[in-house]
């Protein structure tokens, strides 16, 4: 089998590092507050050096035996939160903790990501090569990504905003924010967010996990925590690889973050490398098709107290590279004379965000401001610019600045939050939202209102994609949405339960149109659609079993006025999903199954067929020794043939067997 070209080599990343910076500082020079944000940027990317060279001192101290591990107390450390502090209206619609996540047969981000209710996570391929994460009805593009609270969405396609350079090990807690909660933590998201936030343990540890599977899948990960005087260090490791399941499905992963904290600090900072055939992913008429990421995130932030005010301080960075192959170079025999070559790109952003609260007697004063900077050089996105080395020939950026503001009440039983939010964008200029949370504490649940006003910007690929069947529109404007959500919560008994209803309007949509089938698609503000849904979830314990149930329903309504649209054709109509794990003496067991149906058609073999609807079932089998742990797990146990894009099948049967050891 092909062997794919290997990202590696630690000159080749700092090139890559150093291209991307350049790229980042001569955006918007012109703009006194972007230099402002640059060189904050460029001061925190030093200060996150400094700690990754303490991390890799430190981690080798990790090998040592419980009787000659020396205790340490470390401070008292005093954690100021960004999120709100006021309980229930503030608190996200959906979390999933570091205990329950151990509960799944967990691979990927893409499997963890996908546990949270109403989302839609539609891969391509396997071992997150991609995936395309959606919530509530939203395409991929309008929903964002968050880590440790900062936004890290791609800002050349969605297809991007899971190449986030971290293992399912380091992950503490997952949240789900809908855009009510998302505003007032001073980020403008169209149909919500997720957020992961990783861990932060102070104690010494090593998490070593090893494992193999069919289609020669393998995977190694090592994760380890050290404490050093004040500082608590973390340090991973990742690398993943596959033959692929059927033809040009091959993949290599790896990863690397580095991360400490020290009272009120919090320095990070990744990398990741990707390199996978693509098989059919972007397009039948051209199957063969590879592609390469390159991924560094960087952010330090910091929680301090002055006077009566609470505040945090965060500089972030992220630096996205992508090497699109339609004809993958060393597989295809004869490439077409038209084909000029390889797409290239090289996205940017970074920012610098405060956020600020003060306690009142009868509530929460809520402020903050934030400048982030978008940019992307690339060969085939953006505007001509001579002055660009190759193989970038065009380049285009943008600047938001946003400044929020708002107020948390809580007065007995009832809690409630309003936040208005103002942006200006160097492109777009002047637009805003609002939201307002309100909660009430019954005697056994919790009951929910939220409303909220949003927005999202075209992505570069919205403004600048040319391809054999499809032409963007540089004239693109924004697209908004109302939205709002009545939300309950509690316990009866043993069960934990919530039910929440859902409902968007969104206007201006940017959608790909055309009037037949014969015509080009085209990028356009023209279609109006409206997302209706519900989710449902259940979950108790009954003696040595635990169980967890949900169910999605989504309706989405379009208004394409006379046009074919793609906007609104494929999206996750009905979801259920059931789990199962206990325990019997050492061993622990794992069951879960999911019904997925989803509205929409696809091509294949030049006919169509309809998505329509899949049961996925898994299992996992665990057995301690001590600090180790062997596992095994099985997916797609009923070999069922589906498809989350219409030309990726997706593999049948798919097994993996490892070990994991704590230290």
């Amino acid at each position: 089998m092909y062997q794919p070209k290997q990202h590696t080599g630690a000159l080749r990343f700092r090139r890559f590092c150093r291209a991307g910076w350049a790229a980042f500082s001569s955006m918007h020079r012109e703009v006194t507050i972007g230099r402002l944000a640059v060189r904050v940027a460029d001061n925190s990317l030093c200060k996150v050096a400094v700690c990754c060279l303490l991390t890799a001192v430190g981690s080798p101290l990790m090998a040592q035996t419980d009787d000659d591990r020396e205790v340490r107390t470390l401070p008292e450390v005093e954690v100021l939160l960004a999120s709100d502090s006021l309980g229930s209206a503030s608190e996200p619609a959906a979390v999933l903790t570091a205990d329950e996540l151990q509960q799944h047969n967990i691979r990927t981000l893409a499997d963890l990501v996908a546990l949270l209710p109403g989302v839609d996570l539609r891969v391509r391929g396997v071992g997150d090569a991609q995936g395309d994460l959606s919530l509530r009805g939203g395409t991929f593009d309008q929903t964002l990504l968050l880590l440790n609270g900062i936004n890290l969405t791609d800002p050349q396609t969605g297809h991007h905003t899971m190449d986030i350079p971290l293992d399912i090990s380091m992950v503490q807690r997952v949240e789900l924010l809908t855009p009510a909660l998302c505003l007032a933590r001073g980020v403008v998201a169209f149909c919500g967010a997720v957020n992961i936030v990783v861990c932060d343990d102070y104690r010494d540890r090593l998490l070593a996990d090893l494992s193999i599977g069919i289609h020669g899948t393998a995977k190694a990960s090592l994760l380890a925590t050290k404490a050093l005087g004040d500082w608590a260090l973390t340090t991973a490791a990742i690398y993943s690889r596959s033959d692929g399941y059927m033809p040009n499905t091959d993949y290599r992963h790896g990863s690397l973050l580095l991360q400490a904290r020290r009272q009120g600090w919090h320095l990070q900072l990744s990398g990741q490398l990707k390199g996978f055939g693509s098989q059919a992913f972007y397009s039948t008429a051209y199957p063969d098709q590879y592609e390469a990421t390159r991924t560094l995130v960087a952010s330090v932030s910091n929680h301090f107290q002055l006077s009566a005010f609470r505040f945090q301080l965060s500089s972030y960075f992220r630096l996205h590279g992508d090497r699109f192959e339609l004809f993958r170079e060393g597989y295809v025999d004869s490439v077409p004379s038209w084909y000029s070559g390889h797409n290239h790109h090289l996205s940017s952003l970074g920012g610098l965000r405060l956020r600020a609260t003060r306690p009142l007697p009868v509530g929460e004063l809520i402020a903050g401001a934030e400048v982030r900077r978008e940019g992307i050089r690339s060969n085939v996105l953006g505007l001509p610019d001579s002055t660009l080395k190759p193989p970038y020939t065009r380049a285009d950026s943008r600047l938001n600045a946003s400044l929020f503001g708002g107020y948390a009440l809580r007065r007995g039983r009832f809690s409630a939050q309003a936040v208005a939010l103002g942006l200006h964008n160097s492109r777009y200029g002047f637009d805003y939202g609002l939201a307002a949370n309100a909660d009430y504490q019954l005697p056994t649940f919790n009951l929910q209102l939220s409303a909220s006003r949003t927005f999202r910007q075209p992505t570069f690929t919205d403004l600048y994609y040319q391809g054999p069947s499809q032409q963007a529109n540089p004239d693109l404007g924004p697209e908004a949405s109302t939205n709002l959500e009545l939300a309950l919560r509690g316990k009866v008994s043993i069960f934990n339960l919530q039910f929440t209803i859902y409902h968007r309007a969104g206007v201006d949509i940017i959608g790909w149109v055309r009037p037949t089938e014969e015509d080009l698609w085209l990028s356009m503000n023209h279609t109006a659609v409206d997302a209706t849904g519900l989710d449902a979830a259940a979950r108790f314990q009954f003696s040595i079993f635990n169980f967890q149930f949900n169910y999605s329903f989504c309706h989405i309504a379009a208004d394409s006025r006379g046009l074919l649209s793609s906007s609104a054709l494929d999206h996750l109509r009905h979801r259920l999903a059931a789990r199962m794990d206990f325990a019997i003496s050492s061993f622990h067991f794992k069951l879960g199954a999911a019904y997925r149906y989803r509205e929409g058609q696809y091509v294949a073999d030049g006919q169509r067929h309809d998505y329509g609807g899949v049961l996925l079932v898994d299992a996992g089998l665990e057995r301690a020794f001590g600090s180790a742990t062997l596992y095994l797990q099985a997916y797609n146990l009923l070999n069922a043939s589906y498809r989350d894009y219409g030309g990726v099948p997706q593999p049948g049967i798919t097994a993996t067997a490892g070990l994991r050891l704590g230290l």
